[in-house]
């Protein structure tokens, strides 16, 4: 008995060296990109550089490594104060449950998948918004909140909002919690569009997190666990030997609504599988150097070309790099097939005014016209812009005087990451499924 309870008292007085860390590690990073900006908000260059952008991913597998610095990046100080302090509610005891190691694995991997599953609903739903960059730790720690679940769905959470500015707090079991949780990002994630939060990765890595709890799950650990919290309802003893000792996992109400829920992602990640296995897409990268009178600077833009046809990908660009992609966009330069591997130059007469529309914010648009005064366009061997340079007057409120330099970066087909990504989210799914069905009592350390 003595050796027994030694492991437990060690547990018990272990510190969540690991979380600590990460929640450290987040701040820091925090407070280098958002110093520019008073630390109220990172700055939109911090964003695009250690964000993670689907687009810039799919192009060039290299660009891999944005799935974990966009893990510790955040956008502004509401975003990373809650996500630290779910973080750090959920955390702790997760960590105590698995270990430091095997809570670093689960924390990271169910960020990966997050990514994963942000990067295959995006390209369902809005392949533009796949230009748009993420960052935040929250697809991570639904991994945290999958696995608390499993873990503690019996533990009794305090919650509170506001109601005409009034607080008003009530208890409930934390699976109802966290189920109530995953059902909005579900739903939100199928309703929304144009949201700047990826519902679909929280979900993603919620999955994960129950998923990959067999695979991280001390055994020896939890039965250790699980008599500390037997020895803490001792007095509950009749509940205990009755009605916790009948079922000790999931009730069959929060079982049925989340294998409900998470046959709605099955059904979409099935969808997606077979829809990136069956078209054929094109996506290239290019840089644009830009100066528009006394401003410039170098932004990189996405161009999709499916079905013959080349469609630009704006969502996230600047307005001037947004005028000169609409602009070769309307000569039809940006794929080309009968001139592959030659150039052309197109100079007034010849060169007619695009009018456009260009986004200054999410839902704000300014009406302009271009009046080229000069397109030089260079083809590769099976007609995509390799290269251009145009000149142009930009008139909407102000004429202003355009110069920019394109540049094919990268040229890539897609489809085999996307099929291997989509075809990852689908055993997610399943799997998750698998342990919520018929494992969930094998890790339940405080019953529902």
């Amino acid at each position: 008995m003595l050796g027994a309870e030694e492991p437990l008292a060690g547990i018990v007085r272990e510190k969540p060296v690991v979380l600590e860390a990460i929640i450290l590690l987040n701040v820091a990073v925090y407070i280098v990109t958002s110093m520019s900006r008073g630390f109220l908000a990172s700055s939109n260059d911090w964003i695009y550089r250690l964000g993670y952008i689907p687009a810039l991913m799919l192009v060039n597998p290299g660009n891999a490594y944005r799935i974990f610095t966009a893990m510790f990046t955040h956008a502004d100080i509401f975003h990373i104060f809650f996500n630290m302090y779910f973080l750090y509610i959920f955390g702790r005891a997760v960590e105590r449950s698995l270990g430091h190691k095997r809570f670093l694995a689960l924390y990271l991997l169910s960020g990966v998948m997050a990514a994963v599953f942000h990067t295959v609903f995006i390209y369902l739903q809005s392949p533009a918004d796949l230009a748009i960059p993420s960052v935040g730790a929250s697809g991570a720690i639904s991994g945290v909140l999958g696995a608390y679940m499993l873990l503690y769905p019996g533990t009794r959470l305090t919650a509170c909002f506001f109601l005409f500015f009034f607080p008003f707090c009530f208890e409930m079991l934390a699976a109802y919690y966290i189920m109530f949780w995953f059902a909005v990002q579900v739903l939100e994630g199928y309703l929304s569009f144009n949201s700047n939060i990826a519902f679909f990765a929280h979900a993603g890595g919620f999955l994960a997190g129950i998923a990959l709890l067999p695979l991280v799950a001390d055994e020896a650990r939890l039965r250790l666990l699980r008599r500390l919290s037997r020895s803490m309802r001792l007095f509950d003893i009749i509940s205990f030997l009755g009605y916790q000792l009948e079922r000790r996992g999931l009730s069959p109400g929060t079982k049925a609504a989340f294998l409900t829920l998470a046959g709605v992602l099955l059904a979409g990640t099935t969808l997606a599988y077979v829809y990136s296995a069956s078209t054929h897409t094109m996506l290239g990268a290019y840089t644009i150097d830009w100066k528009l009178d006394v401003y410039q600077g170098a932004s990189t833009a996405f161009v999709a070309i499916t079905g013959g046809e080349a469609h630009p990908i704006l969502s996230a660009t600047p307005p001037p790099v947004q005028i000169v992609m609409k602009m070769l966009d309307a000569y039809g330069l940006l794929y080309r097939p009968q001139l592959a591997g030659r150039e052309l130059v197109l100079t007034p007469p010849l060169a007619r005014p695009v009018e456009m529309t260009v986004f200054t914010t999410l839902y704000t648009t300014i009406p302009l016209t271009a009046q080229p005064r000069l397109i030089e366009a260079k083809f590769n061997d099976i007609g995509v812009l390799e290269k251009a340079y145009l000149e142009a007057l930009i008139g909407g409120y102000e004429t202003a005087a355009l110069e920019a330099r394109t540049a094919l970066a990268a040229l890539a087909n897609p489809q085999p990451l996307l099929r291997l990504m989509a075809l990852a989210s689908l055993l997610t799914v399943i799997a998750s499924i698998y342990v919520v069905a018929y494992r969930d009592e094998d890790y339940v350390i405080t019953p529902e």
